[in-house]
């Protein structure tokens, strides 16, 4: 891809499920990798990063401004009110950049390509108490895809990485804007609240530690201008090398293993799967689901 790799052998995570060291030429290598399948996520975002330079074990930096020394194979851009500029994701090349930089996770913005005011897609965010069996996350992605496709909308699924599940649902570009950051959020809670009132003994709506106790926080605030969620095929910055995997709906089943979903897995299992093809195709207004949602409240 063009880009130098100093201090390739050095280690990034101790290892990715097998005993072995992942160091960033095996990172930048995974990028490279998954590029195709990456970039339509990312070009055109602003886009936060993690970075590791001595290791998921070591201090860790977030950035979301370019600061010195950036790439330039990485893009800053300005935004309209905002006094620095954001670190954006446009080419291949800057994938390997940020491999260069020992930046372990990747987590764009939610906005139509550039166009940071318009809402390209409702994240939702299934994070459990430490307690709870993987298998009530899934039953939560499907409920969630179930409200949202009674409303109109596609929803499509991704591990995080971690211990939840993202529901990701693409908007399309309306005539006039469609509805703004404020419409969007309120609308993914409403979703939410309406999922928690039906039945509060599993989930919450409610940030505070207390109120998850034994259940699953439905998070609904990534859904708001600058807020980030993950990338599709992002790595994190957590022991084993997990990387947030798209899912096809028959892989949403007990029994889900988040963790076999790493660094050096995902590009083969890439190479198989017809997980999120549509994608695109699959953008729906927004406006038409808020619609509905205020008709069956009526």
């Amino acid at each position: 891809m063009g880009v130098v790799i100093t201090s390739p052998n050095r280690t990034l995570w101790p290892d990715s499920g097998d005993d072995r060291p992942v160091s960033k030429l095996d990172l930048a290598r995974y990028f490279e990798s998954v590029a195709d399948e990456m970039m339509p996520h990312l070009q055109g975002r602003p886009c936060s990063i993690i970075r590791t330079p001595d290791g998921i074990t070591g201090e860790r930096f977030f950035q979301r401004h370019p600061g010195r020394g950036l790439p330039d194979a990485v893009t800053a851009v300005t935004l309209s009110g905002d006094d620095e500029p954001y670190l954006q994701i446009d080419r291949k090349a800057a994938l390997a950049a940020l491999a260069q930089l020992s930046a372990t996770e990747l987590h764009p913005w939610n906005c139509r390509p550039r166009r940071p005011e318009v809402p390209g897609r409702l994240v939702f965010d299934l994070d459990p108490d430490a307690g709870l069996p993987f298998d009530c996350v899934v039953a939560a992605a499907k409920d969630v895809r179930a409200r949202l496709e009674a409303l109109g909308l596609v929803a499509f699924c991704r591990t995080t990485g971690g211990k939840g599940l993202h529901v990701v649902t693409p908007l399309a570009d309306e005539t006039g804007g469609g509805p703004d950051w404020p419409a969007a959020k309120a609308f993914a809670r409403e979703i939410c609240a309406r999922m928690a009132a039906d039945s509060p003994e599993l989930y919450t709506i409610k940030i505070s530690k207390a109120s998850r106790k034994g259940r699953m926080f439905l998070d609904y605030l990534r859904n708001d201008r600058m807020s980030t969620a993950i990338a599709p095929l992002s790595p994190r910055a957590r022991p084993g090398a997990p990387v947030a995997m798209p899912l096809t709906w028959s892989q949403v089943r007990a029994g889900l293993d988040p963790m076999r979903f790493t660094l050096r897995t995902v590009p083969r299992l890439l190479r198989k799967t017809t997980a999120w093809a549509g994608y695109d195709a699959a953008e729906r207004p927004l406006s038409e689901a808020i619609a509905r949602l205020a008709a069956r409240t009526s």
